[in-house]
């Protein structure tokens, strides 16, 4: 039963069609406007990885390459960027460094992001019973 993703091309809203089988999404129509007009979008697509796939998927160099500059601004950036990815699966706190540095402080941990990034992601992995060179 697929669910397929289109632009009306009359009302110009992104819509989703649930259709029963696929031989039933051969005439769609808009069910904003009824329009047929439609044009078909291409569906994103969610890899689904365990925490340990994560872990080993991590390039610190890469990561420490998107710290986009050395002023308060853009470290908070990266921080919160790190957040989102990172936290969960790290047991780690860049949400924290990148409050710290919205509120003009320099974090001890900022003077080496690489080593606080590394030895997060060697903890994770220890925690998990990873060889921490996986």
């Amino acid at each position: 039963m697929p669910i397929y993703q289109y632009d009306c091309g009359d009302c110009e809203r992104a819509v989703e069609i649930f259709f029963r089988s696929a031989a039933k999404a051969a005439n769609p129509r808009c069910p904003e406007c009824g329009s047929a007009r439609l044009q078909r979008r291409i569906s994103k697509v969610a890899r689904v990885r365990s925490s340990a796939q994560r872990l080993s998927d991590i390039r610190v160099e890469e990561e420490i390459g998107h710290l986009e500059s050395k002023d308060e601004r853009g470290f908070s950036k990266w921080a919160k960027q790190m957040s989102e990815k990172f936290d969960g699966e790290l047991g780690s706190n860049f949400r924290e460094l990148a409050q710290k540095a919205d509120s003009g402080l320099n974090p001890v941990e900022r003077s080496d992001v690489k080593f606080t990034l590394e030895n997060s992601i060697r903890r994770a992995k220890e925690a998990q019973g990873l060889d921490s060179d996986d």
